[in-house]
């Protein structure tokens, strides 16, 4: 087994049997070893077993409660993710997985404050040598805020890509923006989280 896949494969081995115990289970290094055998994961038992260094690490985390356990899993997770999103071959997957792989935290506040404005559609119009985009509609006027103008560009072209705005231009040319109900369901499933 390739070092990528393995190592994909125990973080995800670790997130289910750490899921799946409760509070008063043991979570102990020869109890996920147990486990791996018993849910048929023989190559990755003795992958462990060869590694001293890996051992350790296993059981410091399984030393730890299963919050934090689970916390660190899932941040390594979307990490995970959001450096597949950079792919074009592992884009989709990556974001069926973690919807926000791959945008940006300035893609992420861009949503949030469409969907903050109540607007459907935003206007791009160059001033001096920046972007601002300004809510055409809605009960709030004024524009997104822009954290990193160097990146808008390249902010805008992942979120249209990934479905969640439309691009279409106005008569004189300009682009335009329009929020989508997967960008929604997106912001409020991050509000919930």
């Amino acid at each position: 087994m390739d070092p990528i896949t393995a190592f994909a494969t125990i973080v995800s081995l670790l997130a289910d049997f750490v899921a799946h115990r409760s509070a008063n289970e043991g979570k102990s290094f020869d109890e996920f070893m147990a486990w791996l055998s018993e849910q048929r994961h023989d190559e990755i038992r003795s992958l462990l077993e060869l590694n001293t260094n890996t051992t350790i690490g296993i059981k410091a985390l399984l030393g730890e409660n299963q919050k934090e356990i689970l916390d660190r899993l899932n941040s390594l997770d979307r990490q995970m993710a959001g450096f597949a999103a950079g792919f074009d071959s592992y884009r989709s997957l990556a974001q069926a997985a973690h919807p926000t792989a791959g945008l940006s935290p300035q893609a992420i506040s861009l949503l949030e404050q469409f969907y903050d404005s109540g607007a459907s559609e935003i206007l791009e119009i160059q001033v001096d040598s920046s972007t601002a985009l300004l809510f055409v509609d809605g009960p709030t006027s004024g524009n997104l805020q822009v954290s990193d103008p160097r990146f808008i560009q390249d902010d805008l072209t992942t979120l249209v890509e990934a479905g969640l705005l439309s691009l279409g231009h106005n008569g004189k040319g300009q682009r335009m923006y329009s929020f989508k109900r997967t960008a929604a369901r997106l912001v409020e499933s991050r509000r919930v989280a």
